[in-house]
């Protein structure tokens, strides 16, 4: 959905047999790469995609012996590496190629990268490998020069909110997943079936509140962000934009509409020149965060930092 052009342009490549060997999808989680990845190996199998032929029953069960799918939590190792390329190595069985499938490559560990890369330099005629990374730019760069690149990109909020309604969401939510998501359908998609994620994001609209005005402890706050700090710092970032751009743009609709008396009683303590200091410590918080700073402390200044006036 969003991304018709690289799906046309796979399809011609896939009819006239004039593709690359290895395809990289790179997108955030949510984006679409494993459903992009699973519709190219369906064509590759069988272009009318009939599914009553042999290729497409085994595939639907997930017993097709030339697709190897290989999704690693954490890091990915040289054992998947060299499971991919012992894969690869052989000639295919029923099918007309034989098709691996690699997710989060920006994982992959120095070792395994450059094992892979010598079945990606000289690839066998009937193969097919299929990476997947949450951005190119953090995929070993000896890999992206041997593959063909396809950047999934974001979707409007236009897209996602049709889709949203439907599926007879309620039009308050189908707003904020719309906005929140960055233009990710999959992440609005799981957020929605996430009833604890609500319970969350309407307890940090509490904590911020309190917290602006002064009335609770930010270190007690600090202690529930630092659970799940990624959607803290999400929810946050949301919730202070919505505040910025409420106050210098009368005609602007907050993402967080549904909660807009907390917003307001955040504005009241919190005017447009403190919004934008601590949307700039949110950026560096995700910096912190990434050279694997201490949590604790990195949140504690940001609650500090909020609560003073």
């Amino acid at each position: 959905m969003g991304n018709e052009r690289i799906v046309g342009a796979l399809l011609r490549g896939i009819s006239t047999g004039r593709f690359a060997h290895t395809l990289l999808f790179a997108g955030p989680a949510g984006s679409g790469k494993k459903s992009l990845a699973g519709f190219v190996v369906q064509r590759l199998f069988c272009p009318d995609s009939c599914q009553l032929c042999p290729n497409c029953t085994m595939l639907a069960r997930g017993i097709h012996p030339d697709y190897l799918h290989i999704a690693s939590e954490g890091s990915v190792k040289l054992e998947h590496a060299r499971q991919l390329k012992e894969f690869l190595a052989a000639p295919p069985n029923t099918a007309a190629y034989k098709v691996a499938l690699l997710e989060d490559c920006q994982n992959l560990t120095v070792e395994a990268g450059n094992s892979l890369l010598k079945i990606l330099e000289d690839p066998p005629q009937a193969s097919v490998c299929i990476l997947t990374a949450d951005s190119a730019d953090n995929v070993l760069p000896t890999l992206v020069s041997r593959s063909q690149v396809y950047t999934l990109a974001p979707l409007s909020r236009e897209v996602i909110s049709h889709a949203l309604e439907k599926r007879n969401v309620p039009q308050q939510r189908s707003w904020f997943l719309a906005g929140f998501s960055q233009g990710v359908l999959g992440r609005a998609l799981k957020l929605l079936e996430d009833e604890d994620f609500w319970l969350r994001r309407q307890q940090m609209a509490t904590e911020i509140q309190e917290i602006l005005a002064r009335r609770r402890n930010p270190l007690q706050s600090s202690d529930n962000w630092q659970v799940q700090p990624e959607e803290a710092l999400d929810l946050l970032e949301s919730w202070l934009r919505d505040m910025l751009l409420s106050q210098i743009n009368p005609d602007y609709i907050p993402v967080n509409r549904d909660l807009q008396s907390y917003l307001d009683a955040c504005m009241r303590n919190c005017p447009a020149d403190k919004c934008i200091a601590l949307l700039d410590y949110c950026a560096a918080v995700r910096e912190y965060l990434q050279t694997r700073c201490n949590p604790r402390l990195v949140f504690d200044c940001l609650a500090l930092k909020m609560w003073e006036v």
